[in-house]
């Protein structure tokens, strides 16, 4: 390790926003953007008037690296050209909403880089409620201060001046005086402490910042890998790489996939199941070949998404059964350019049977690591058949259906994903627009009295009698019309009627899959 020293502070808020103005404080390049919403600031200053603790901030000097610089912290330009600055590691969000929401636009030497951000952070308070607001208009009550005016001594005098032209009466003047001071001090004398990183290199500090929040929030896997892959000369971002894909995922529904299930795609990458990587994503990340093994992997979980899709139905990301089945099959199209109809087959084949027997759930870790072996044959083209099976003289069996429909629940996705697919007669799906499904639980949440309806645009079907009255085929959903009735009106014995149909399809269905069925 290089020599580094660490120092700690506690300073008055007032000067980290001088230290910022002067450009003393610096925003590496590849810091996250800032993503804090109107709630989250709000929030923020409320803890700041109750003197309660916000964190430290986390500060690096470096030995000799230097990082592409932000423009910008909040609305404001700041100046570049200093020696002896620091790096902002952990507090951004904090920094900015503080500087951002504390200059006085009107009194600052700071070029302002967008006008509409001023709006983002222009946060004022209302002395007669005592809270923090957003601002609709420019226009304010009486009583309604712009923050940054707190701590602008001569802006107290001004203000002061207003509400005694404004023919407030002596008490009132006072109390909404007494609020002011006692805010803005309070703001301007808050202790806000530091931690100081001098020298070292980069992969140094993210361990040093690792372990001062070991305890603490969550510390950003996005940040991480950012910053250990920072190169001057790539563009490569890895926040904004995933912001990317995920609003590629929205045509299908899978926007909200987790970023732990991304990072995972991403190490299996390196040629070895996730479960196994001694060392975590963000010491592959020191890898030169990491950007580009990554932007490989996104167009790996596209096709895969897709595939899931319009094949398998599994139009919103929440109706995935297992996070493992998006990884296996992203490492597929990794690799596998030009699949074959039989592979896909095969693939799709795989799907259901890790699904309805709740494979990942009944694997050790040790027999999900053998699965994984025998997958990569599959890829490699070594053996036609995906599916590792323990003991091949004994069939996998389908798991019991469950007691309610949750998302929670392998098996219930397994039903759904059935049902949507029995309903499209098995057919590929392709759409133009986005689309979703809707899910009525036609009588409490039993599995049996659950209907899943595919939809256009998003638009939802309000009216779940009108639409089943209005069904052409008698078949779709595996029901008749007049059982859908019953069902509507209470019936319990139609809502066995339906299970013991259901489970009739799914036993055929699963027996062709080599399955062993109990109802």
């Amino acid at each position: 390790m290089s020599h580094l020293t660490i120092n700690t502070r506690v300073r008055r808020l007032i000067h980290y926003i001088e230290d910022i103005e002067k450009g003393l404080v610096q925003i590496p390049e590849f810091q996250r953007d800032f993503v804090w919403e109107a709630k989250d600031m709000l929030d923020f200053f409320d803890s700041l008037k109750r003197n309660y603790p916000i964190g430290s901030i986390l500060f690096w000097q470096p030995e000799s690296e230097e990082f592409g610089k932000a423009a910008n912290i909040g609305p404001y330009r700041i100046p570049q050209e200093r020696e002896n600055f620091f790096y902002v590691l952990d507090g951004f969000q904090r920094l900015s909403t503080l500087f951002g929401c504390l200059i006085n636009p009107d009194k600052t030497n700071l070029d302002i880089i967008d006008e509409s951000l001023l709006k983002k952070f222009r946060i004022c308070y209302d002395l007669e409620n005592e809270e923090f607001f957003i601002p609709r208009s420019t226009n304010l009550e009486n009583y309604q201060v712009n923050i940054y005016q707190l701590i602008d001594t001569r802006a107290t005098f001004a203000f002061e001046r207003s509400l005694r032209e404004k023919g407030l009466i002596e008490t009132q003047i006072e109390i909404y005086l007494d609020r002011y001071e006692k805010l803005g001090t309070t703001i301007i004398d808050y202790q806000l402490p530091s931690i100081d990183i001098i020298g070292g290199a980069i992969d140094e500090a993210v361990e040093i910042f690792s372990r001062v929040n070991s305890r603490g929030k969550d510390i950003s896997t996005d940040w991480m890998v950012s910053a250990l892959s920072y190169d001057k000369g790539s563009s490569f971002r890895l926040g904004d790489e995933i912001t990317r894909l995920t609003n590629d995922l929205s045509y299908y529904g899978w926007n909200n996939l987790k970023r732990d299930v991304i990072f995972n795609c991403i190490i299996n990458s390196f040629g070895k199941y996730y479960i196994d990587q001694s060392k975590r994503i963000e010491h592959l990340a020191k890898q030169s070949n990491f950007p580009e093994k990554t932007r490989i992997v996104f167009i790996g979980i596209k096709k895969a998404v897709k595939f899931l899709f319009e094949e398998l139905l599994v139009v919103d990301d929440k109706l995935l059964p297992y996070n493992n089945q998006l990884v296996f099959i992203t490492d597929f199209f990794v690799q596998v350019e030009l699949p074959t109809e039989e592979q896909l087959k095969a693939l799709k084949n795989w799907f259901w049977q890790t699904s309805l027997t709740n494979y990942f759930t009944i694997y050790s870790l040790s027999k999900q690591r053998l699965a994984y072996n025998h997958f990569q044959k599959f890829i490699n083209g070594e053996t036609l058949n995906p599916l590792y099976n323990h003991n091949p003289q004994e069939k996998l069996k389908v798991t019991d259906w469950p007691s309610k429909i949750n998302f929670g629940s392998v098996r219930a996705k397994s039903i759904l994903l059935f049902l949507l697919n029995y309903s499209n007669d098995w057919k590929p799906y392709i759409s133009v627009k986005e689309e979703g499904c809707d899910i009525y639980y036609l009588y409490d949440n039993y599995p049996a009295s659950t209907l899943i309806l595919l939809r256009d645009g998003r638009t939802k079907f309000k009216d779940p009698i009108s639409f089943i009255e209005n069904i052409s085929d008698p078949w779709l959903y595996i029901l008749n019309i007049e059982l859908l009735k019953r069902i509507l009106n209470g019936d319990v014995n139609a809502i066995k009627e339906r299970r013991d149909v259901i489970m009739d399809f799914e036993k055929d269905f699963s027996e062709r899959l080599n399955l062993e069925y109990f109802n």
